[in-house]
C-alpha cells in the first residue's frame, strides 16, 4: 500500500475521513480493510479514553501547580519585604512630620552708603551696616596736610554736626559706633569731612574747612 492509502486508513480508523469513497473501499478492498483494522487496534488505547470524565480532584491539583502557587518561600519573602518597606515609609513620614521646622535667618540687609565729594572731586566713601553698627570709611582722594581729617554727621532734621572722630586718610578703616552715635546715623543723614589740627577739633565743633560732604543712602 502507498503512503496515501495508509494515511487514508489511519484517518478512517480515527473517524476523520469524511470521503464516502474511503468507507466504500474498506468494504471492497480486503487489504485496505485489514490496514484500517490494524490502525483501529493501534489507536484503541487512545480512543477508548476520549469519553472518560476527569476525576473530581483533577482541577484542584492543576490549580495547585499554577505558577502563582510556586515557590511559597519566595512569595513569603516578597510579602515580608513589601511589608517592611511599608513600615519604613510610614516611620519616615511620621519623623518628617514631627521634625521641627527650621527657620532660616533673614538675609542681612544691604549696607547704606555715602560718597563724600568736594571741590577736588570724590574724597571719601562710606559704608554703614545698620544692624551691626559697623561704619567703614575708605579714603579716595584725601589730603589732611599736617593735621587730621575729622568725620562729622549731621542727623536728619538737624543742623548740628556731631563728631565721629578722626579718620585715617590713607587706608580703609572700620569703626564700631557706640549706640548713641548709631542713633544719629540713618538714611538721609549728611556726612562731612573737616581739616583739623592733629588729634581733631579742640572745641567739639568743626574749626577747619569742610573739604567734602555727602548724604547716606540705602542700597
Amino acid at each position: 500500500m502507498s503512503d496515501d492509502d495508509d494515511l487514508m486508513a489511519a484517518e478512517l480508523a480515527l473517524g476523520l475521513a469524511g470521503d464516502p469513497a474511503a468507507a466504500a473501499r474498506r468494504a471492497a478492498d480486503p487489504a485496505f480493510a485489514e490496514r484500517v483494522a490494524w490502525w483501529e487496534m493501534h489507536f484503541a488505547g487512545l480512543t477508548s479514553t476520549l469519553g472518560a470524565e476527569p476525576s473530581p480532584d483533577l482541577w484542584p491539583r492543576i490549580a495547585a501547580r499554577l505558577p502563582q502557587n510556586d515557590n511559597p518561600r519566595g512569595v513569603l519573602r516578597w510579602k515580608l519585604i513589601s511589608g517592611g518597606l511599608a513600615v519604613v515609609s510610614a516611620v519616615t513620614l511620621f519623623m518628617l512630620a514631627q521634625r521641627p521646622q527650621i527657620e532660616l535667618p533673614p538675609a542681612p540687609a544691604a549696607p547704606a552708603v555715602a560718597s563724600l565729594s568736594g571741590e577736588k572731586g570724590s574724597a571719601l566713601a562710606i559704608s554703614y551696616d545698620m544692624t551691626t553698627r559697623r561704619l567703614t570709611v575708605a579714603p579716595v582722594q584725601l589730603d589732611p596736610g599736617k593735621g587730621d581729617a575729622e568725620l562729622w554727621v549731621i542727623p536728619v532734621g538737624s543742623s548740628e554736626a556731631v563728631s565721629l572722630g578722626v579718620i585715617d586718610a590713607h587706608k580703609p578703616v572700620t569703626h564700631q559706633l557706640a549706640p548713641a552715635q548709631a542713633r544719629l546715623v540713618a538714611a538721609g543723614a549728611t556726612f562731612a569731612i573737616s581739616l583739623e589740627p592733629v588729634g581733631g577739633s579742640p572745641t567739639g565743633h568743626a574749626t577747619g574747612p569742610i573739604v567734602a560732604s555727602g548724604k547716606l543712602v540705602e542700597t
